[in-house]
């Protein structure tokens, strides 16, 4: 009889375990983006994993800029990111920030001039660690 049952136990407590606990792999990150010392309040900042074969279809950890200038990180996988080198691209669109609870148009010009969405030839990057992450400030002009 035990021996019919042991498949089901053994198979019981792998799910049991794998359920176990609520970490989902993703770390807290926050950060700041500056423009000329002050928040690029509204900017939208976006990571991407560098060693992905297609970042664009990899869960993309996105933040917006608050009024301190700084942003936190969340994407379809929940809050945070996972620990790993990124790129990272910033888009500030015109209107962005200015009043609350209106998004700008998509085809509002970039104030940036697009200077930070290259994710192929980045100006900014940051490594995220298995911890909670508080980045240096990311000074953009």
């Amino acid at each position: 009889m035990f021996a019919r049952l042991l498949p089901f136990a053994v198979a019981a407590c792998a799910f049991a375990c794998s359920s176990c606990g609520s970490s989902s792999g993703l770390y807290p990150v926050t950060g700041k983006v500056l423009f000329n010392g002050e928040p690029a309040v509204g900017a939208t900042v976006a990571f991407l994993r560098k060693d992905s074969a297609d970042p664009f279809k990899d869960s993309t950890p996105q933040g917006i800029v608050e009024e301190d200038g700084t942003f936190t990180l969340a994407g379809s996988a929940g809050e945070g990111a996972a620990p790993g080198e990124y790129v990272v691209l910033v888009e500030w669109k015109e209107g962005a920030g200015s009043q609350r609870g209106r998004a700008p148009a998509l085809n509002a010009p970039d104030r940036l001039k697009k200077k930070y969405l290259d994710p192929k030839q980045p100006l900014l990057t940051a490594t995220v660690e298995a911890k909670s992450n508080t980045l240096p400030p990311f000074e953009v002009k």
